[in-house]
């Protein structure tokens, strides 16, 4: 398959293959129209791409150990998920194929335009909700049972949907193509903390996802925001106190706070108790089942019926847990030798050309992404990871 047309340092092949990541990654489309299906779809996509070239395919040995060493792990427990074991297989190759094709600058760099492209067309809900403007084409559905997504319907507007309980409570959040505001500002985050690998952010593309996140409204993703905005900024900062450099995340925040009061009543809500309950969930199927975890993919068979145990019915059924700690979850189905497979994602060789504290915070907001999300399950996981596990090279 010929892809040799260019957009600006990056060619068509590229751009598809991050689209791809990027919609498979729970998106609208990937949750409206094939789910799976579509994994398996971009699977033989890379497949008709690598095949005319096969004899310069090479899969990297480290993470090729990686893989089989995650899928003998998971098959060690009888209670895994069967499909979702299956759902992984796949995954897993298509993150082969991707880092064969793909070096970690050329993804992040045409991934970073793709979410500006989608940050400014996000921010179209706002009037779409203020007028209650319609859409002739059909509305964004869930195909799969997911809790906090079953019955929800997004009106279809090809670059981001609206939720139809936005209109109807007045409540103007931007999240683009994902369900929830809270899932889109990952991708955001993702883009911001790129730019800062790169350094190839600027004073406009910082404006961009600034004025982002505060249209998504989401408590972690204004948090994780600021955690790398302390990196955007130090740059700025030369003189001999250290302490100036936190100044402009000061005025940030306050002024967040200030347009955005939603934000810290979301810190005291369900939503967050929700995601405390998920937490204490997960570690204490991890102490129950330390070495080889509950089983892998067995959330909805087991997490549930053990959550409403464990906090009782009334607490349960008052404030339900969402399951959205992707890392405690993926470790407590796992086993504690999940902490292995967590470590590149967290603590990745593409950040270590950068200082001690810029890696750090990027670790730290890492972190809070995937354990606020269940997104472990999810391309972007694995491309993250197996990106973390190659080193760094970047190109002038």
């Amino acid at each position: 398959m010929q892809t040799d047309l260019q957009f600006k340092g990056y060619s068509l092949r590229d751009f598809l293959i991050v689209m791809g990541v990027i919609l498979l990654s729970k998106s609208l489309y990937f949750e409206t129209f094939g789910g799976n299906y579509l994994l398996i779809g971009f699977f033989f996509f890379l497949a008709i791409i690598i095949i005319p070239n096969i004899k310069n395919f090479k899969i990297d040995r480290v993470i090729l150990l990686y893989s089989l060493s995650l899928l003998a792990l998971i098959l060690l427990n009888a209670e895994t998920n069967n499909n979702q074991l299956i759902v992984l297989f796949v995954r897993l190759i298509i993150g082969i194929f991707i880092i064969h094709l793909i070096s970690f600058e050329t993804f992040s760099r045409v991934f970073i335009r793709v979410m500006l492209v989608l940050s400014i067309f996000s921010w179209f809900a706002m009037f779409i909700i203020y007028y209650n403007i319609n859409t002739p084409l059909p509305p964004f559905t869930s195909l799969h049972y997911i809790e906090d997504v079953q019955g929800r319907i997004l009106r279809n507007f090809i670059f981001f949907g609206v939720d139809e309980t936005f209109f109807t409570y007045d409540i103007f959040r931007a999240s683009s193509l994902w369900w929830e505001p809270g899932a889109f500002q990952i991708f955001v985050n993702l883009a911001f903390a790129f730019s800062l690998i790169n350094n190839t952010i600027t004073k406009r593309t910082y404006t961009i996802f600034l004025i982002t996140i505060l249209a998504s409204l989401s408590t972690t993703g204004v948090v994780v925001f600021g955690l790398l905005s302390i990196i955007f900024f130090k740059k700025y900062f030369t003189l001999n106190n250290p302490i100036l450099f936190l100044v402009p995340i000061f005025i940030i925040f306050i002024g967040i706070f200030i347009v955005a009061p939603e934000i810290y009543q979301k810190m005291i809500s369900e939503s967050f108790k929700s995601r405390y309950h998920d937490i204490l969930i997960s570690i204490n199927m991890f102490a129950e089942n330390i070495l080889l975890g509950y089983g892998y993919g067995t959330q909805v068979e087991k997490a549930i019926p053990y959550g409403k145990q464990f906090l009782g019915s009334e607490l349960y059924n008052m404030m339900p847990p969402s399951g959205s700690d992707g890392i405690t979850m993926f470790i407590a189905q796992v086993g504690i030798l999940g902490l292995f497979f967590i470590y590149p994602l967290l603590f990745p060789k593409y950040c270590l050309h950068m200082k001690l504290y810029s890696r750090l915070l990027i670790t730290l907001s890492l972190f809070l992404l995937f354990n606020t999300q269940y997104f472990t399950n999810m391309l972007i996981f694995t491309m993250l990871t197996f990106y973390g596990l190659k080193n760094y090279k970047k190109h002038s």
